[in-house]
């Protein structure tokens, strides 16, 4: 039988669903292959050849802005290669930032590496752990992938790169031989126009009538929702959102091997409550054989659990998920930050005389003065920032889209205003702190690009604990009660904590009063 060339075994195989076929193949519920799954969408989604994937590092992947560094093919064996930028969908940089967050990177006192050496994709074998996959290696993924995804014949990675600029090109003739079509019958109704203008005049208001008719109020018209869309639209706060979004992800693929589509959902809401229960528990049993951390299993439950809730306010379900019991976590076990001195080292190794310096001294002051969180800072607008009146409104959290007004120091407010003078402000409704890299500047900011700044000022400044934004809030938060003697009522309005309960713990956690009872008792004998 005559071997078929790569060009037959690609027309058989590109089928509309075949990208996806590949990459449902990937069990995500394991470490090797939620980087097979990353893989395989660099390949599919940005015709990557496997070379190229395989000599990226951590240092080339920018989740903020969605970006990648590659390595650009060349022709001439004495060109040097250059390196280019190409944009990524959000499920590829979310495919990519779930694998980070699988793997430890070791940080620069461990190791001379720095972010620009150490490889994106790690071999997972006992032999080579660690060590930078090669384009072999990558090979076998593919092939696997297809193996797995019951595709008989043999591929490689160049054709899932060739299948998606393959069915860009039949998209476009289509396209072409539809606009072909309408060309033709948009130039047959023009000779006609004339004569039908009166008549569409008064069908116009005759279609104006209907429309006012079909605006029915909603209790009066069938709601039937798709349960996972609604209860996502039900939550305000975008953070909660894509959480619980990711969370019900999981526990589909678990459960029934799928997505969490509508079909499916409707599956599950519709068993008995026993049923539901012994499902839900041997998620939970899975998550615990896995190692996951207690609030990690939390989280992913609580997700479960408001979307049965949800279903069940619909009346599209008669039970609840109450006896599947959540772990017990401790909250707030490490409160105690570090010490103004390491925060003053922090600021003094700003360089404050580039813009890029007096932004991030202009944030540092505030995660530091007013012990704000990440997203407050993120979501501030330059129209919330009042110089004369040394205040700032804030969306606070839990607060809905209501903003709080805070109080800023003097240096605080200087510094903010120093970031301001440098930059054009077209819109006072434009994001107060923005991105400054050519790709993306002028956008706002988000949570993990402040902890981006928050991570390297540290390192910059030999600071050894490993530093957040909410890290510096506990240092706050600490600092204010060592600076008050304990007042947990006057440093509860620095911290805006609900509970006074919560500041009760980071007085705890400051004084160590288990430490001072334990020496007492050591002295006794």
């Amino acid at each position: 039988m005559p071997k078929k060339s790569h060009l037959e075994i690609l027309s058989s195989i590109a089928t509309p669903n075949f990208a996806e076929r590949i990459l449902t193949a990937c069990d995500r519920n394991t470490l090797s292959g939620q980087r097979d799954y990353a893989i395989l969408r660099l390949l599919i989604e940005n015709s990557l050849k496997r070379q190229q994937v395989a000599a990226i590092s951590i240092g080339d992947f920018d989740c903020e802005l969605r970006s990648l560094h590659i390595y650009r093919p060349y022709k001439r064996q004495d060109q040097q290669s250059l390196k280019g930028i190409i944009s990524l969908s959000l499920e590829t940089a979310n495919a990519l930032q779930d694998w980070l967050s699988l793997i430890h990177i070791p940080s620069e006192s461990d190791d001379n590496q720095t972010d620009s050496q150490i490889p994106l994709f790690i071999s997972l074998d006992r032999a080579s752990y660690g060590h930078r996959l090669t384009g072999t290696a990558i090979y076998s993924i593919v092939k696997r992938a297809a193996v797995n995804a019951d595709i008989t014949e043999a591929i490689a990675p160049e054709q899932l790169r060739f299948s998606q600029e393959k069915n860009a090109l039949k998209r476009d003739g289509k396209t072409l031989s539809r606009t072909l079509v309408k060309t033709s019958e948009t130039q047959a109704r023009i000779i006609c126009v004339s004569r039908l203008e009166d008549e569409n005049q008064g069908e116009t208001q005759i279609e104006i009538s209907e429309t006012q008719t079909r605006n029915i109020p909603y209790a009066l018209t069938e709601f039937s929702p798709d349960i996972l869309t609604a209860l996502l639209t039900d939550k305000r706060s975008l953070n909660t959102r894509r959480a619980y979004e990711k969370d019900l992800h999981y526990f589909f693929l678990a459960a029934y091997g799928q997505k969490p589509t509508e079909l499916v959902i409707a599956q599950f809401i519709q068993l008995n409550r026993f049923e539901a229960i012994a499902i839900a528990l041997r998620y939970k049993s899975d998550l615990i054989a896995r190692g996951l951390k207690e609030a990690t299993i939390n989280r992913r439950l609580s997700a479960l659990k408001s979307l049965v809730n949800f279903a069940a306010k619909l009346g599209k379900c008669n039970w609840n998920l109450d006896d599947v019991q959540t772990e017990v976590v401790q909250s707030y076990r490490d409160t105690t930050g570090i010490k103004p001195d390491g925060i003053r080292k922090m600021l003094l190794s700003v360089d404050r005389t580039t813009i890029k310096g007096k932004r991030n001294f202009a944030i540092l002051r505030l995660l530091w003065d007013n012990a704000l969180r990440r997203n407050e800072v993120v979501s501030a607008n330059i129209s919330d920032f009042d110089y004369e009146g040394r205040s700032l409104q804030i969306l606070g959290k839990g607060r809905g889209s209501q903003k709080s007004l805070i109080s800023l120091n003097t240096g605080t407010v200087e510094a903010i205003q120093d970031w301001l003078s440098q930059i054009e402000t077209i819109d006072l409704n434009q994001p107060l702190f923005h991105s400054l890299d050519r790709a993306n500047r002028g956008h706002r900011l988000t949570g993990t690009a402040i902890y981006q700044i928050v991570n390297q000022t540290a390192r910059a400044s030999e600071i050894s604990k490993q530093m957040s934004p909410h890290r510096i809030r506990h240092s706050a938060i600490t600092a204010a009660l060592d600076a008050t003697n304990g007042n947990v009522r006057k440093v509860q309005k620095l911290s805006r904590h609900k509970k006074l309960d919560t500041l009760m713990l980071y007085d705890d956690n400051r004084t160590n009063m288990q430490g001072e009872v334990s020496s007492l008792l050591g002295d006794l004998i």
